[in-house]
This record gives structure tokens, C-alpha cells and sequence, in this order.
């Protein structure tokens, strides 16, 4: 009996974190250009990339993101508010209206099984508080 109850803590522990990122969300910008993500007011990158995903529980996020807008070499601040679906990978990108306001929209979603979700690689991860 005193075996088996670390065990049994073990099983849960790891059946749980099992299931602490079950959604994502991958930001892209046009070629040339540098962004700086911000969810629910954590950076996600500290060099501006072309691409960034993070991977998190379903929920309400609220994204902001730092974009330099390749015409006028001017930084922009983007803000959207995000719902995410269990079991999915939103894609959005950021457009460039009129070469000057930029706008977050959604390109796709994919399921959690595809090629993107499954590499570690491609996410950034922060611990769960």
C-alpha cells in the first residue's frame, strides 16, 4: 500500500500536465518585417522574429503585438483580443492595410495533430503559475 500511493501521485501528475497545452496560437508578419508578442502581458520573444507560437490552455487572450511596418520603418502596436478552442492551432497574421495601420487577422486553424503543434521546437513555453 505505501508503494502504490506514490505511484498513483505520479499517474495523476503526469495525466495532468499531460493536458496543460492543449491549444495554440502562431503569429506571423509579411516578409521583411520584425514583431514583439505580447499575451496576457507576458513578451514572448525578446528579438523580433517573423514568426511566433505559443502554446497554452483554451481560453481569452488578450494579444499585443509590436510590428515594424516595412514602408515607413515606424513600429505599431496591434491589440486583439483572442478566444482560443481546445484541440486547435489559430494562425494569424498581421496585415498592412494601405501601407500604414496594421490589423491582426486569422489565416487558419489546425488541429492539434498536425505537423506544427506537435514540435516542441516551434513554441514558446513560460511556466504555469
Amino acid at each position: 500500500m505505501k508503494t502504490l500511493l506514490p505511484v498513483l501521485l505520479l499517474l495523476i501528475g503526469a495525466s495532468t500536465s499531460a493536458f496543460a497545452y492543449d491549444s495554440g496560437i502562431a503569429i506571423q508578419t509579411e516578409d521583411r518585417t520584425g514583431i514583439l508578442v505580447t499575451v496576457n502581458g507576458k513578451l514572448y520573444n525578446k528579438q523580433p522574429g517573423k514568426v511566433v507560437r505559443v502554446r497554452s490552455a483554451p481560453g481569452l487572450f488578450h494579444l499585443e503585438v509590436k510590428v515594424l511596418n516595412p514602408w515607413n520603418k515606424q513600429w505599431y502596436i496591434v491589440r486583439k483580443d483572442v478566444r482560443v478552442e481546445k484541440g486547435f492551432e489559430f494562425q494569424y497574421k498581421v496585415v498592412f492595410i494601405n501601407k500604414l495601420k496594421p490589423e491582426i487577422k486569422e489565416v487558419k486553424k489546425y488541429p492539434i495533430y498536425s505537423k506544427y503543434f506537435l514540435n516542441p521546437i516551434l513554441y514558446n513555453r513560460h511556466p504555469v503559475t
